[in-house]
């Protein structure tokens, strides 16, 4: 078998076809060698590509870090604001509600009824039959004055807060819209 082989490399049919697949050998290891080549260039690049991802999207989270520590600090100092006001007004209500108005005024049943619907977002409980809207509460003026204090530091609490919300949203969407894009269509 050995020597049948010999024999055919030999005659010019055997050395066309060794000289063949030498050539297919060497054109596999060549296109072998290329490919290795273009995926490890490939490869090196997308690691650059990544790496730089990466980094920009370190920068954008730190930005936006950076903008949430801001909005709660601005949000903290204005909800510390507000209750240093209200503690202040709250000490005043003796000034503005004296005693003798306290006093001197009537607050009705139907005036509370109808604040405390309101406070609770329902439609105010009608007076039960016998009953007048007219009558005495028995809530004075100071006391009212001191529920107002403290209903409008709930709502400028509230509004403080809504204000810091938006600040944030407006700057977390500007950070985005400037370091962002839509990404490219494939070839």
């Amino acid at each position: 078998m050995i020597a049948a082989a010999f024999t055919f490399l030999k005659s010019p049919l055997g050395r066309w076809t060794f000289g063949l697949l030498g050539l297919v050998l060497v054109a596999v290891l060549i296109y072998h060698g290329g490919v290795s080549a273009g995926i490890d260039r490939e490869r090196a690049a997308n690691a650059k590509l990544l790496a730089a991802a990466e980094a920009k999207a370190s920068k954008i989270a730190k930005a936006s870090d950076k903008i949430t520590v801001e909005a709660m600090d601005r949000h903290t100092a204005d909800v510390a604001r507000i209750n240093d006001l209200t503690s202040q007004l709250q000490q005043k209500v003796e000034t503005y509600v004296t005693p003798q108005a306290d006093r001197r005024c009537v607050i009705p049943a139907g005036y509370v009824r109808l604040r405390d619907a309101a406070g609770a977002g329902v439609a105010p409980v009608p007076a039960t039959a016998g009953q007048s809207l007219d009558a005495d509460s028995g809530l004075v003026l100071s006391d009212l004055a001191r529920n107002d204090v403290a209903n409008a530091a709930a709502f400028n609490t509230a509004i403080a807060e809504i204000k810091a919300w938006r600040g944030w949203y407006a700057a977390q969407a500007e950070l985005w819209s400037k370091n962002t894009k839509a990404p490219q269509p494939a070839p």
